[in-house]
């Protein structure tokens, strides 16, 4: 058995390449499904490390194999390598150097600690019990798409050797530094988008009567859509329905042929999505209808909800609580309405994803997805410590 002290004498002697590595990917990020440097940087560390590497998972997606000296159960540990595309407005020297595009939501991170974990466990093949698949996953950013995790698993990166857990951890900045946490069950939402298009008859301003106003319609189907969580969804579920675009004419005495709104969907269970989904497109299609026009929707299953397995949850929370103490460990309240494509991989196997936190007291940190965003860089220390600490038990089967 690999005590907590070894695991902490390692990480803290790895703690200076991990963030030269954070630094290094922050400075050159990479858009979703286009991460050929940081998978080929990926790539030559773990091979520097004497790691198996298998490649190709979805274009730039990769997967480094840790196999024990002792049988055991293979555990997944995924790292999403995406940044965004925005223009950074930190001052950190090691700021982006790709105009439009910015590391804004940790990944950098996430990644840096997946080659930290590759550098801890490696050295510790001969106590090791199972294997470890340290999956480095593309395009999680990508909800349009359907996000990179899908494709992955549709490649293969589960098999051979067959996953039989998986964890993943986000960057967190409503825990503090030092502090990681979960739940059982739901702990991100489903992310659904939707476009819906309004047909009408365009016609000039002044004889609304010999047209069909698609504004008009639209207009009342925002307002429909906003009836769906508040009278067909039990008050104590959770869901958002939002709609974030409404574009619609060129002219202001032009009533246009169509209209266009985009919004989003977030659940937290898979029988609310879809009920949702349903509402979505008949009360569009018939508000539509009663006004003289037509609504045609494209509404897209992306993201599910992600979904903590219970006894996974309950593993993960005692490796927490044993390597970082009872007082860092935290049980998270409610989950978030953001969407992760981690969820995929927790419906393929037992899976539980975990917070990792950076807070300092007193601070009020920058939200991910904001061009100021960064993070403290110890929180990467932490992070690493916690993987490795679930790798070693939940192969092991402790």
């Amino acid at each position: 058995m690999i005590d907590n002290a070894t695991i902490d004498s390692r990480v803290r002697d790895a703690l200076p390449w991990i963030i030269e590595n954070r630094r290094d990917i922050h400075r050159h990020p990479e858009k979703s499904g286009q991460e050929t440097r940081t998978s080929a940087l990926v790539e030559k560390h773990l091979r520097e490390l004497g790691v198996e590497v298998r490649t190709g998972y979805y274009n730039t997606g990769l997967a480094g194999i840790i196999r024990g000296a002792h049988p055991g159960r293979t555990v997944g540990l995924r790292f999403d390598m995406d940044a965004l595309e925005m223009q950074e407005l930190t001052t950190h020297e090691f700021k982006s150097t790709v105009p439009g595009m910015m590391h804004a939501c940790g990944h950098d991170g996430h990644t840096a600690m997946g080659l930290g974990v590759a550098r801890v466990l490696s050295g510790m093949r001969d106590e090791l019990h199972g294997t470890v698949k340290l999956v480095f996953q593309p395009a999680e950013e990508d909800a349009q798409s359907g996000g990179g995790a899908q494709y992955m698993i549709r490649d293969g990166v589960l098999k051979d050797p067959d996953v039989d857990l998986m964890l993943g951890m986000h960057l967190w900045p409503d825990l503090d530094l030092g502090t990681v946490g979960t739940k059982p069950g739901s702990m991100m939402a489903g992310s659904d988008p939707f476009i819906i298009t309004i047909k009408g008859k365009g016609g000039h301003a002044s004889m609304p009567h010999s047209a069909i106003d698609p504004i008009l319609a639209g207009s009342h189907v925002v307002t429909a859509l906003q009836s769906i969580v508040s009278r067909n969804i039990d008050p104590f579920e959770q869901a958002v329905v939002t709609v974030g675009v409404f574009q619609g004419g060129t002219r202001y005495n032009v009533i246009p042929e169509t209209a266009t709104i985009q919004g989003t969907v977030r659940t937290f269970n898979e029988e609310i999505r879809l009920k949702i989904r349903d509402r979505v497109i008949d009360v569009a299609t018939k508000t539509a209808a009663a006004l003289g026009a037509e609504a045609v929707v494209d509404y897209r299953l992306t993201y599910p909800p992600l979904i903590n397995d219970a006894g996974v949850y309950e593993a993960v929370k005692k490796s927490i609580q044993s390597v970082l103490g009872d007082e860092h460990y935290a049980e998270v309240a409610r989950p978030a309405p953001g969407g992760e494509d981690f969820a995929y991989f927790a419906n393929a196997v037992p899976s539980t994803y975990v917070w990792l936190g950076y807070r300092k007291p007193g601070e009020t940190p920058v939200q991910p997805h904001n061009p100021h965003y960064d993070f403290d860089e110890q929180a990467l220390g932490v992070g690493v410590r916690v993987f490795v600490r679930c790798a070693l038990d939940l192969a092991q089967g402790v």
